[in-house]
C-alpha cells in the first residue's frame, strides 16, 4: 500500500467516526430537563478566571543615552560591565565650538556690564546737572526777588561806602604808582650799598675759615662737606645783596610800572561800578532790569525741566542696558549649558550595560551612544497585555510570575505601575504592567521571558 492510499483511508476513517458521534448526540443521547429546584449555571455563578500575560525581566531602571549635539567622541571613560555613580562623566565630545561660544558670550557679559556702569554714571551726572539747575532757579528768583523790591536806607547806606572805598583804592592805587615811576631815593640806594658790603665782609670771613677744611685732603669727608655748604651759603647771600643793589639803582622796571599802571585803573573801573550801582539804587526799580531778571528765571526752570528730563533718560537707558544684561546671562548660561553638554554622565547610580561608540567616531543628535542601568533589582515588564484585561487590574495586585530558565521555582509578583498610554502589537492595543519581584538566589538576566498570572477581580 502506498502512502497516499493510506493517508486517504485515514482520512476516511476519520471523516465516518465524526458522524457517527454526531448522530448518537442528535438521537441517541438522553435529554437534559430543567424543572422543579434545579439550579441552572450561568456564567456570572462561574469562579473568577485568571488573566495571564507574557513579560520579560527588566532592571529597577535604565537609560539610552544620547548627546544633545553632534560631534566627535574624544573621551570614552568606562566600559561595559563597570558601575558608575550618579554624576560620573561616561563619554566626552569635542568643546572646541562651545568654549569659542562661551568666550564670545562672556566678552558680550562684559561689554554690557560696563554699559550698566556707563549708564548708572549719566543717571549720577543728570542728578548733579539737576541739583545745580535748581540751584541756579533758586539764584535767579532771588535776584529777580532783589530787584523787584525798592531799596532800603541799609542798602544806600551800604552801596555809598562801597564808593567811597573805592575811591579811597584808587587814590591808594595812584600813590603807588607814583612811588614806583619815581624811582629809587638815595636812602634807597645807600641802604642796599650797606647791605653788599655787609655780605662781604661776611663771605670773606666764611672763607678764610672754610676754605682751607675745603683744600684740606686729610679733612674728614664729613667736615669738608660742612665747610662747603657754610662757602656756598655764604656767596649765595652776598650774590643777592649785589642783585638787590642793582636792581635799587636801575628803579622799576616795565614790567612793575605796568602792573602799577593798571592797578589804577582797576580800582577806577571798581569806582565806577559802585557808583553806577548806587545811582541804580537811587533811581529805584527799573523795568528793563526786572525783565532780564525774569528771563533769567525762566531760562534757569527751562535748564531745569531739561536736567530732569535727562534723568528719564539716563534712568531708560539704565533699565535697557539691565536686560541687555539679562540677556546676554541667559547667552552665557546657554553657551555654559553648550559646553556641560558636551559630557555625558550617568543619570542615576549603576551599572554601564554597553557603550556603543568609540573614540574618533561621529555621533549625531539623538544617537545611543551608552545604555546604563540599575541591576541591583529586577522586574518584570509585560509584553502583550490587552486592554480588555488591564481594566480589570489594579496598584498592588499580587501575580504569579513564571521564569522560563527557571520553571519550577515561581516568584511573587506584586503590580507597581499600569501604562496610561498604549502601544499597538500585531493589531491588539496593549498596556505595559509593571510588577515588582522580591530578592531571590535566582541568576536573573535582563530580558529573561516570564509567563504571569493574576488573578481577575481580586
Amino acid at each position: 500500500m502506498t502512502t497516499k492510499r493510506l493517508l486517504l483511508s485515514i482520512g476516511i476513517v476519520l471523516v465516518l467516526s465524526g458522524l457517527g458521534y454526531w448522530g448518537y448526540l442528535q438521537f441517541l443521547a438522553p435529554g437534559t430537563e430543567n424543572a422543579g429546584n434545579t439550579a441552572v449555571t450561568t456564567p456570572a455563578d462561574q469562579p473568577p478566571t485568571a488573566i495571564t500575560a507574557e513579560g520579560r525581566i527588566v532592571p529597577l531602571a535604565q537609560a539610552n543615552l544620547t548627546f544633545l549635539g553632534n560631534g566627535i567622541v574624544t573621551a570614552v571613560a568606562v566600559q561595559p560591565g563597570d558601575f558608575a555613580e550618579k554624576g560620573a562623566t561616561l563619554l566626552t565630545l569635542d568643546t572646541a565650538e562651545q568654549e569659542i561660544d562661551l568666550q564670545q558670550a562672556e566678552a558680550a557679559m562684559a561689554q554690557v556690564q560696563a554699559n550698566v556702569q556707563l549708564a548708572e554714571v549719566g543717571v549720577l551726572l543728570a542728578e548733579t546737572a539737576v541739583t545745580a539747575a535748581e540751584v541756579a532757579v533758586s539764584q535767579a528768583e532771588a535776584n529777580y526777588a532783589l530787584l523787584a523790591a525798592l531799596p532800603t536806607e541799609a542798602q544806600l547806606a551800604l552801596n555809598e561806602a562801597l564808593v567811597g572805598a573805592a575811591e579811597a583804592n584808587v587814590g591808594l592805587a595812584i600813590g603807588n604808582q607814583s612811588v614806583t615811576l619815581e624811582g629809587s631815593s638815595a636812602a634807597q640806594v645807600r641802604a642796599a650799598e650797606a647791605m653788599v658790603a655787609a655780605a662781604e665782609a661776611a663771605y670773606i670771613a666764611v672763607r678764610d675759615t672754610y676754605e682751607p677744611i675745603v683744600q684740606d685732603e686729610d679733612a674728614l669727608a664729613e667736615d669738608r662737606e660742612q665747610a662747603q655748604l657754610q662757602l656756598n651759603a655764604a656767596l649765595a647771600n652776598l650774590q643777592s645783596a649785589q642783585a638787590a643793589l642793582e636792581e635799587v639803582q636801575a628803579g622799576a622796571s616795565s614790567a612793575a610800572q605796568l602792573a602799577v599802571t593798571g592797578g589804577v585803573q582797576a580800582a577806577q573801573n571798581e569806582q565806577a561800578a559802585a557808583e553806577a550801582e548806587l545811582a541804580l539804587l537811587q533811581a529805584g526799580i527799573q523795568e528793563e532790569r526786572l525783565a532780564i531778571a525774569q528771563a533769567e528765571v525762566e531760562a534757569a526752570q527751562q535748564q531745569l525741566a531739561e536736567a530732569r528730563l535727562q534723568i528719564d533718560l539716563a534712568e531708560t537707558a539704565v533699565t535697557q542696558v539691565e536686560a541687555a544684561v539679562q540677556e546676554a546671562q541667559t547667552q552665557v548660561d546657554a553657551a555654559q549649558l553648550g559646553l556641560e553638554n558636551r559630557t555625558l554622565t550617568a543619570p542615576f547610580s549603576g551599572t554601564v550595560a554597553d557603550v556603543l561608540v568609540n573614540v574618533g567616531e561621529t555621533v549625531t543628535v539623538g544617537q545611543p551612544v551608552a545604555i546604563v542601568a540599575d541591576l541591583s533589582g529586577w522586574q518584570v515588564e509585560t509584553t502583550d497585555l490587552i486592554e480588555a484585561d488591564v481594566v480589570e487590574i489594579a496598584h498592588d495586585d499580587v501575580a504569579q510570575v513564571q521564569i522560563d530558565a527557571f520553571a519550577d521555582q515561581p516568584l511573587a509578583g506584586r503590580v507597581v505601575e499600569i501604562a496610561e498610554l498604549a502601544a499597538e502589537v500585531r493589531g491588539d492595543q496593549t498596556y505595559v504592567v509593571t510588577l515588582a519581584l522580591p530578592e531571590s538566589d535566582l541568576s536573573l538576566r535582563w530580558g529573561m521571558s516570564v509567563f504571569i498570572t493574576i488573578e481577575r477581580n481580586q
